[in-house]
């Protein structure tokens, strides 16, 4: 009996120690990691969101700006405009793996959601670099407009588009053939971009107008939405209900229900906040702050600031930066 009563506690040991584990491997993988360039003093720090706290600090190329994410590459790319050079970030490591040489002054940075190509926005030579993500040292490339700044790629990978600031427009590229098919009016200095998930609507974020152009991708149609002083960059909720945007002069977010088309309310964050990026796991909202070396973060439940989180210095984190 006393044998039995041994073996039966030794099972529910084990069994408890088998859902434990299940349970880490569980947290692991619903725990995002946010990878935040810091400007200031060439690093990236990589935050674990669950854990709300910087969990690696990343040396990169000179003035880090730009970031785009790969979970199925494993990989996090890095624009140092003052090294001319991307940084590749390995995250199974958290190391730089590879340093790709584009030349003069890269900026903003996406990849395809096919995961096969790399989109550059070269800020003075204005440019686009198309960088093959199997082959770093094959690359296409296409000069756009003025200062190409933001960039988003359509979901199906076949279209690019490419905020081009001091023309005051959008940019439509055909991605299989790097040709220019659109050019897009839209307010006053459009720097950050946003897609709908279903790529139905494109926001273009107008920092010298204070706004946000929503467009219409098939009809091509836009309307405008005031926001508030000198905004920056944007991003869409996971249902396509809600818009965030940047407002670096007021050091606020604006929240914005599409559907109406209408300012929900606009929460404080940090000093100068820049890159914004929606992670649909936690149900929260990251927001880059370079005016105070910070991460806030907003509940979007609430639509209410839940913290901040220390970084580097000077962060901007322009792109899609959760993994």
């Amino acid at each position: 009996m006393m044998f039995m009563k041994k073996r039966t506690l030794l099972y529910v040991l084990m069994l408890h120690l088998l859902l434990s584990a299940c349970a880490q491997n569980d947290i692991s993988r619903i725990a995002n990691l946010a990878y935040i360039t810091n400007q200031g003093d060439n690093t990236v720090s990589v935050i674990d969101i669950g854990q709300a706290k910087v969990m690696h600090t990343v040396k990169v190329g000179k003035a880090p700006v730009g970031v785009a994410v790969s979970r199925a590459l494993h990989r996090v790319f890095i624009t140092n405009v003052e090294s001319s050079d991307i940084s590749v970030i390995d995250t199974n490591t958290n190391k730089v793996v590879e340093t790709i040489n584009t030349g003069d002054s890269p900026v903003g940075i996406a990849i395809a959601p096919n995961n096969k190509t790399l989109y550059v926005a070269d800020w003075y030579s204005d440019r686009i670099l198309a960088i093959d993500t199997t082959n770093y040292n094959a690359r296409r490339e296409v000069v756009v407009t003025k200062a190409p700044a933001g960039l988003v790629v359509s979901p199906d990978s076949k279209t690019l588009y490419v905020a081009a600031r001091d023309s005051n427009e959008i940019v439509v590229i055909d991605a299989a053939t790097l040709t220019i098919t659109k050019r897009i009016e839209v307010g006053k200095h459009p720097f950050g971009l946003a897609l709908s998930k279903d790529g139905s609507a494109l926001y273009s974020v107008n920092v010298y107008a204070n706004s946000v152009s929503i467009i219409n991708i098939k009809t091509w149609l836009q309307s405008k939405i005031k926001v508030g002083e000198h905004p920056y960059c944007a991003v869409t909720s996971s249902d396509n209900k809600t818009l965030y945007v940047t407002n670096t002069q007021d050091d606020t977010v604006s929240i914005i229900d599409l559907n109406t088309q209408k300012t929900i309310t606009t929460v404080e964050v940090g000093m100068t906040p820049e890159g914004i990026s929606y992670d649909a796991a936690s149900k929260l909202v990251l927001v880059a702050s370079w005016g105070e070396n910070k991460v806030s973060i907003i509940d979007v439940t609430t639509n209410k600031l839940k913290g901040h989180i220390k970084t580097g210095d000077k962060s901007r984190a322009f792109g899609q930066f959760i993994l």
